[in-house]
């Protein structure tokens, strides 16, 4: 008997341990919204999800993409391991149809286990196709984060950004999803960082804007029918 309960509690830990079941929260959470001509239907639209760092990049990518595809953004502080992360997703899937969602998340969410992470993106990304219909999906590996003395140096964080950039590699070879590595494109360059070490000056946007623009244009071709949703009040 005293074996059964020993085996329950550590199974129970465990689950602990894996299942984001209750969200940890930042002592500051919050989330950017942005849809640029939300009124027109006449081209491709994409979604950049992230953090402060599609923030950063947004106005070079779609510079990039102009003529092209129709740019929205959802920057937010949440991981893809809190439970409501798919929930701040769902309202800008609800409203409109994205031929190619640009997706990143890692470098929030420090409360989470790496097992939580992993497990978290898994869950995203099988809930996503019924949210998204056919978009094509691109995954982007997660930016280095540098000390903010010596920007040739890493932040002590950036053990972990490697860990999840490793095991979002994982779970997108798993599923057959193209992964844009931002991390690759900006680690020889400590120069593109801004001061904090975390973000970017005007050469480190510019250049993933490039990479990003480039991303998205190669999905189009595969992408679903472009457009502004007409079917929300059906759901």
């Amino acid at each position: 008997m005293l074996r059964f309960f020993a085996t329950l509690v550590a199974l129970l830990a465990l689950a602990q341990c894996t299942d984001a079941a209750e969200p940890v929260r930042e002592r500051i959470e919050w989330a950017d919204y942005w849809v640029t001509d939300a009124e027109k239907d006449d081209l491709p639209r994409v979604l950049f999800i992230g953090d402060s760092i599609v923030k950063g990049y947004f106005s070079a990518a779609e510079k990039q993409l102009a003529g092209k595809v129709r740019c929205a953004r959802l920057a937010t502080s949440k991981c893809v391991a809190d439970p409501l992360f798919l929930d701040e997703v769902r309202l800008l899937l609800k409203q409109y149809r994205f031929d190619v969602i640009h997706f990143n998340n890692g470098l929030h969410g420090w409360g989470y286990s790496e097992d939580q992470y992993r497990d978290g993106l898994q869950k995203f990304l099988a809930a996503l196709p019924k949210e998204a219909g056919d978009a094509k999906i691109v995954w982007a590996t997660s930016t280095p984060m540098r000390a903010s003395s010596d920007l040739k140096k890493f932040h002590e964080k950036n053990q972990r950004v490697v860990a999840r950039n490793r095991l979002a590699a994982e779970v997108m070879k798993q599923r057959g999803l193209p992964t844009n590595d931002l991390y690759g494109l900006v680690e020889p360059h400590p120069d593109w960082h801004s001061k904090d070490g975390v973000h970017f000056n005007n050469h480190g946007k510019t250049a993933q804007g490039a990479a990003v623009a480039e991303s998205v244009i190669k999905q189009l071709r595969h992408a679903a029918t472009p457009g502004k949703r007409d079917d929300v009040n059906d759901q």
